[in-house]
């Protein structure tokens, strides 16, 4: 979020040299992917089987629910159809993290990642310092609140912040619930990826001779990348490696340890931070002013009618 807004500084109070632009479209259009693949490393769908039964029933229904009221708004024109999947994706699943890993899919403008981006964190960090709030004003078990803090709020630091504050076992709760849903972003970006495909090769079937072409090919190359390092991550195939280095060659030498998780971890936020940098860096204020107020409005309603309907299952079924 801080390199987006810094880059929008920076481009429109100070404006840029054309001679950047290319780095600038190389590093939103082709380092990002790379995020992306290294991204899978943070994914462990053991964390589905911990939260149990009810929690992976909620995390579902969350993703289905936000999903189905962004289609929902899609259709009665009150947002851009590739916004509105922006938001209901970042709304649903976990916020810009699954916003940016989801643009390259639907080939969104860089004002809407920025826009939807901005949108999802203000939102969570509203919901951040008002639900443990409204959790003590209504007597939620820690167990119920971590469920609750973990499904409705969207950056996974906002919801380990919401879930600590209210106490030790909602903290423990909201972060294996966040971490289960956010596990939940791999099969929906092959869904969505999967549905493109299709919904292109349909439009183009009349003008173009019919061929055979393998099911991979359908899908985006980086999503397949990010789907095969989350799966290593959860095999535990991602070792430890340790080199061994001569005194000769380096000063301090001897043995490392590098653990490869970590390693992509930090690779990956690196170069999506570098990426949004980029983003911020292309985006016009005057294009966000068009985009108006009302995608921010959808988004939190959004988020309070999810929020709602989670509350209300965990008081019905007493979590």
């Amino acid at each position: 979020m801080v390199a987006i807004v810094l880059g929008m500084a920076i481009a429109n109070l100070a404006g840029l040299p054309k001679a950047l632009v290319p780095g600038l479209k190389f590093t939103a259009k082709k380092l990002l992917p790379l995020a992306i693949i290294l991204l899978g490393a943070r994914l462990d769908f053991m964390m589905i089987v911990k939260v149990g039964a009810l929690g992976v029933a909620l995390s579902v229904c969350t993703i289905l629910l936000g999903l189905a009221i962004f289609a929902f708004f899609i259709r009665r024109g009150w947002v851009k159809q590739k916004l509105g999947l922006l938001l209901g994706i970042g709304t649903a699943i976990c916020g810009g993290t699954a916003i940016v890993a989801a643009a390259p899919i639907l080939e969104a403008e860089d004002d809407d990642v920025t826009f939807g981006v901005a949108t999802v964190t203000l939102v969570g960090l509203v919901a951040m310092f008002l639900l443990p709030l409204a959790g003590h004003a209504m007597h939620l078990s820690e167990k119920a609140f971590g469920i609750w803090a973990g499904l409705s709020i969207h950056q996974t630091p906002q919801v380990v912040a919401a879930g600590f504050a209210y106490g030790d076992t909602a903290g423990d709760t909201a972060t294996i619930v966040k971490l289960a849903r956010v596990s939940l972003l791999a099969p929906v970006l092959l869904i969505v990826s999967f549905r493109l495909a299709k919904k292109a090769a349909n439009s183009g079937s009349a003008a173009q001779p019919k061929r055979s072409t393998r099911w991979l090919s359908m899908f985006p190359s980086f999503v397949l990348g990010f789907l095969a390092i989350a799966l290593l991550r959860t095999l535990g195939w991602l070792p430890d490696v340790t080199f061994h280095i001569a005194r000769s060659a380096i000063a301090g030498a001897g043995s490392h340890d590098v653990s490869l998780v970590k390693l992509c971890d930090t690779v990956s936020k690196f170069l999506i931070v570098t990426a949004m940098a980029a983003v911020g860096l292309e985006t016009s204020v005057t294009s966000l002013r068009q985009t108006g107020l009302r995608p921010l409005l959808l988004g939190l309603t959004a988020s309070i009618v999810i929020s709602a309907v989670i509350l209300s299952v965990l008081l019905v079924t007493h979590a």
